[in-house]
């Protein structure tokens, strides 16, 4: 199985990288994980050229490599803070480049611009105590994908995370999250 991590924190060691570790001790290790790191990848953001509208793909050519990677992968893992009630940058950035797919769909009328069917999961932290920035994000990640043929199929939210880090009880629920892959 393909698993392709989009891994939206600067932080290699923190919160998100901690949730992120248990999901992953959950993950046959017969599977093929890839972790992308968005602040390193850097995604150039859309800037609506209208490019996409017409053709398949992207005027900009820095994703083309990952976006073989995404359409190719079995399941998709959105590993995220909450900044701002949203993602960080360089994810709403990628987020905002899955317009090629929007367009695709509903401009140019192909049923699946995805063919592969895949699932995709949600691993979340946040500092403050709040659901809000979870349920936020958890709508865009739906929208995105429902034209990429992706379906989200659960998720954790690690929550309270700046007074204390990650809870071992969020820690148990992304391990065990990992199990829903494979059903």
């Amino acid at each position: 199985m393909k698993i392709l991590i989009l891994f939206g924190s600067p932080k290699t060691n923190g919160s998100t990288a901690k949730l992120t570790g248990a999901f992953m001790k959950g993950i046959r290790k017969s599977d093929d994980v890839e972790i992308v790191h968005l602040f390193s990848l850097q995604p150039t953001p859309c800037n609506a050229c209208g490019y996409c509208k017409a053709a398949n793909g992207c005027s900009k050519k820095d994703l083309e490599k990952f976006m073989a990677k995404l359409e190719d992968a079995d399941v998709v893992i959105v590993a995220t803070p909450v900044y701002n009630l949203s993602f960080p940058a360089p994810m709403k950035a990628l987020f905002d480049r899955f317009q090629r797919y929007y367009e695709a769909h509903f401009r140019r009328k192909i049923a699946q611009p995805i063919t592969k069917h895949k699932k995709a999961l949600l691993l979340v932290t946040a500092g403050d105590d709040e659901d809000d920035g979870y349920n936020i994000i958890e709508k865009q990640v739906k929208l995105s994908f429902s034209v990429m043929n992706t379906e989200l199929v659960g998720g954790v939210l690690a929550k309270d995370t700046d007074n204390g880090g990650v809870k071992e009880d969020d820690l148990r629920r992304a391990f065990e999250l990992s199990k829903i892959i494979y059903g």
